[in-house]
């Protein structure tokens, strides 16, 4: 590698970086991530799987607890390492001092000292956690961001003390973040462990000049407005780190939304690069007066020099007595058989099946049209020309199935009960409104009203069974029972997050179409699913990527998406390869989807019905 020369300045440090930063994400992205991934799911199905609120159950043990926090320390050690490095690279270039990448890298690893004893436990959830959820000025390749599912926002934005929590959320975590910025930068140059680290960015900020502080402030808020308008012109969901596992080769050749996904991914990325050695840059500009600088010969490296010999001496002689062997048993042979094996894995691994049927455009709670789970958002529904609308059902303190989502009357009706507490007589009468109908006379609609009004209707129905405890089975089978006094069974789909809910319709109705409800999960697909006796998965939209889509196809289940509000989202997910997409908006759902199958008229299904699931025997034999 070329040396760099005193005059190197900022462009000399965003080109080392750029080196560094293409070696390490090869590492990780091939080695270190997908190590991190075996460990944590062989565990996880050693344990059993769990989705939804359960998943916290496989971690609540001893073994269990310590796998956990020493991945989450591994991670944050990893993390901070790539910090060290550019830190160091960018120190050295201010200094104008010759240096080689691989002599930085190696000293780099003596940066690890700052992160031990309590300062690797308050590091790890700083560098893990915080720095990836704020995603402005630090970026790493092991944990690049920590988003907040959108669902649970959703939920809030629907509140006025929802929304004031969200932006307690925000300021809290800005200001953290702000008060933090220089940790890093004193741990990794100023050898302090976390809590000295800390004390000293609070220092800095009261001790850099006002035009410092200004160029920090404005840097990072040109980076967080520039990153808005990228995210407005592009909203499809980026990459994670376990779209480059083994699924990699799959999706690159099956999947347009990764082709399209990985260049994203790609500009994304030198342009962070570049973003965040300048920033880092910035931040070392403040701290050199106090004596913080890197180094390349600290005290301990004659002796890391030393065992570095040794090992290199001892993989001489390794690589040497390998070598002697290939030629004494014939290299061509060897060469020959690799190249076989290599072929065949990588006709195994880019074999997809085909998609199981057409994209679906069902609409969320009824749709937005008109007050939620309401008869008249159904209809609206079915007007606007949707295959399935998806209703909530629960059960009212005499047995009856309504449609209602909250486990409480507050946000749609003003009071505190809860549905299972109030009878079906009192609760007909109750006036009703949420965010987007304000003021509107809206009232609760039963089941069985629904399948009345929809006899002789084209949309079919996606029931989420919404159990509250102790429930299961009796909402299981007064929903069965309607469905069946309606004939209706051929036109609906059934899904629920707790699958004991879904157990008495399934042993009853084989044939019926029935799905789990996922918002969370500790497993992959395609180590799990084949457990469950279900035929669909209506996954929540932080939770898709292209790898789940493609396992459970592999396993034959198609993939719902919810809940879907941006057009731009709705065609990424449609280009991975799910089934349907489930949304508020029924016209933008609608056009998305009859432009994507108007797109795709070529591609072959593994079965062909036209808006409605996949029928099955009576025997469940699809």
């Amino acid at each position: 590698m070329k040396t760099i020369r005193p005059a190197a300045g900022l462009g000399a440090a965003i080109r080392q970086v750029f080196l560094f930063e293409l070696l390490w994400k090869l590492l990780i992205l091939g080695a270190v991530a997908p190590l991190f991934q075996e460990i944590y799911q062989t565990y996880v199905s050693s344990m059993g799987i769990r989705f939804n609120g359960n998943v916290l159950d496989v971690f609540l043990n001893l073994k269990g607890g310590v796998l956990f926090l020493l991945l989450f320390l591994c991670a944050a050690v990893v993390i901070y390492y790539e910090y060290s490095v550019i830190v160091n690279i960018v120190s050295l270039c201010r200094q104008g001092k010759d240096f080689r990448l691989p002599q930085v890298m190696r000293s780099s690893l003596w940066s690890l000292g700052a992160m031990r004893g309590w300062s690797l436990a308050i590091g790890s959830l700083y560098y893990v956690l915080l720095l990836p959820l704020v995603h402005i000025g630090y970026v790493c390749t092991m944990s690049p961001w920590v988003v907040i599912p959108e669902f649970v926002f959703e939920e809030m934005r629907k509140t006025g003390l929802g929304v004031a929590g969200m932006l307690a959320i925000y300021a809290v975590e800005y200001a953290v973040y702000l008060l933090l910025l220089f940790v890093p930068i004193c741990m990794i140059l100023g050898c302090r462990r976390f809590g000295k680290a800390a004390a000293d960015s609070l220092f800095y900020w009261r001790e850099i000049s006002w035009k410092s502080r200004l160029a920090i402030l404005g840097t990072l808020v040109v980076w967080e407005r520039i990153a808005t308008e990228i995210g407005r012109f592009w909203r499809r969901k980026p990459l994670g780190n376990d779209d480059f596992g083994d699924y990699f080769l799959k999706n690159l050749i099956h999947s347009e939304a990764f082709r399209t996904d990985l260049l994203h991914w790609l500009v994304m990325n030198i342009l962070q690069t570049a973003a965040m050695t300048g920033i880092i840059w910035l931040l070392v500009s403040c701290v050199e007066e106090k004596g913080f600088h890197a180094s390349l010969q600290p005290n301990w490296s004659e002796d890391t020099d030393a065992l570095l010999g040794i090992l290199g001496r001892r993989w001489g002689i390794l690589w040497a007595g390998w070598r002697a062997r290939l030629r004494t048993t014939g290299w061509r042979l060897a060469a020959l058989g690799t190249c076989l094996l290599l072929t065949m894995w990588l006709a195994l691994s880019s074999w997809q099946p085909p998609p199981i049927h057409a994209p679906l455009a069902i609409g969320h709670r009824g749709c937005i049209e008109a007050v939620e789970n309401t008869l008249g958002a159904v209809l609206a529904a079915q007007e606007r020309g949707l295959d399935y609308v998806e209703i909530d059902v629960q059960l009212t303190r005499d047995g009856v199935p309504v449609l209602f989502h909250d486990r409480d009357l507050r946000r749609l009706g003003g009071r505190g009960e809860s549905v299972g507490e109030i009878s079906w007589e009192e609760l007909r009468t109750l006036p009703i409104q949420d965010y987007a109908h304000q003021g509107a006379d809206a009232r609760v609609a039963s089941l069985e009203e629904v399948l009345v009004v929809l006899q002789n209707r084209s949309i079919g129905l996606l029931i989420e069974l919404k159990p509250a405890a102790g429930d299961a089975g009796g909402l299981a089978r007064a929903v069965t029972e309607l469905v069946e006094r309606y004939g209706f069974g051929e036109r609906a789909m059934f899904m629920s997050l707790d699958y004991t809910c879904l157990m008495p319709i399934l042993e009853r109705h084989p044939e019926w179409w029935v799905g789990y409800c996922l918002f969370s999960a500790t497993g992959e697909i395609d180590r799990t699913m084949q457990q469950y006796e279900v035929d669909f998965l209506a996954v929540e939209e932080a939770l898709i990527t292209s790898r789940l889509v493609a396992q459970a196809g592999e396993q034959g289940l198609p993939v719902y998406v919810w809940s879907v509000y941006d057009d731009e989202r709705m065609r990424q997910y449609l280009e991975m390869g799910v089934s349907g997409l489930i949304s508020d908006y029924p016209d933008e759902v609608r056009r998305v989807v009859d432009t994507y199958r108007a797109g795709h008229q070529g591609t072959v299904y593994r079965w062909e019905g036209e808006g409605a699931p996949l029928q099955k025997d009576s025997a469940g034999t699809k």
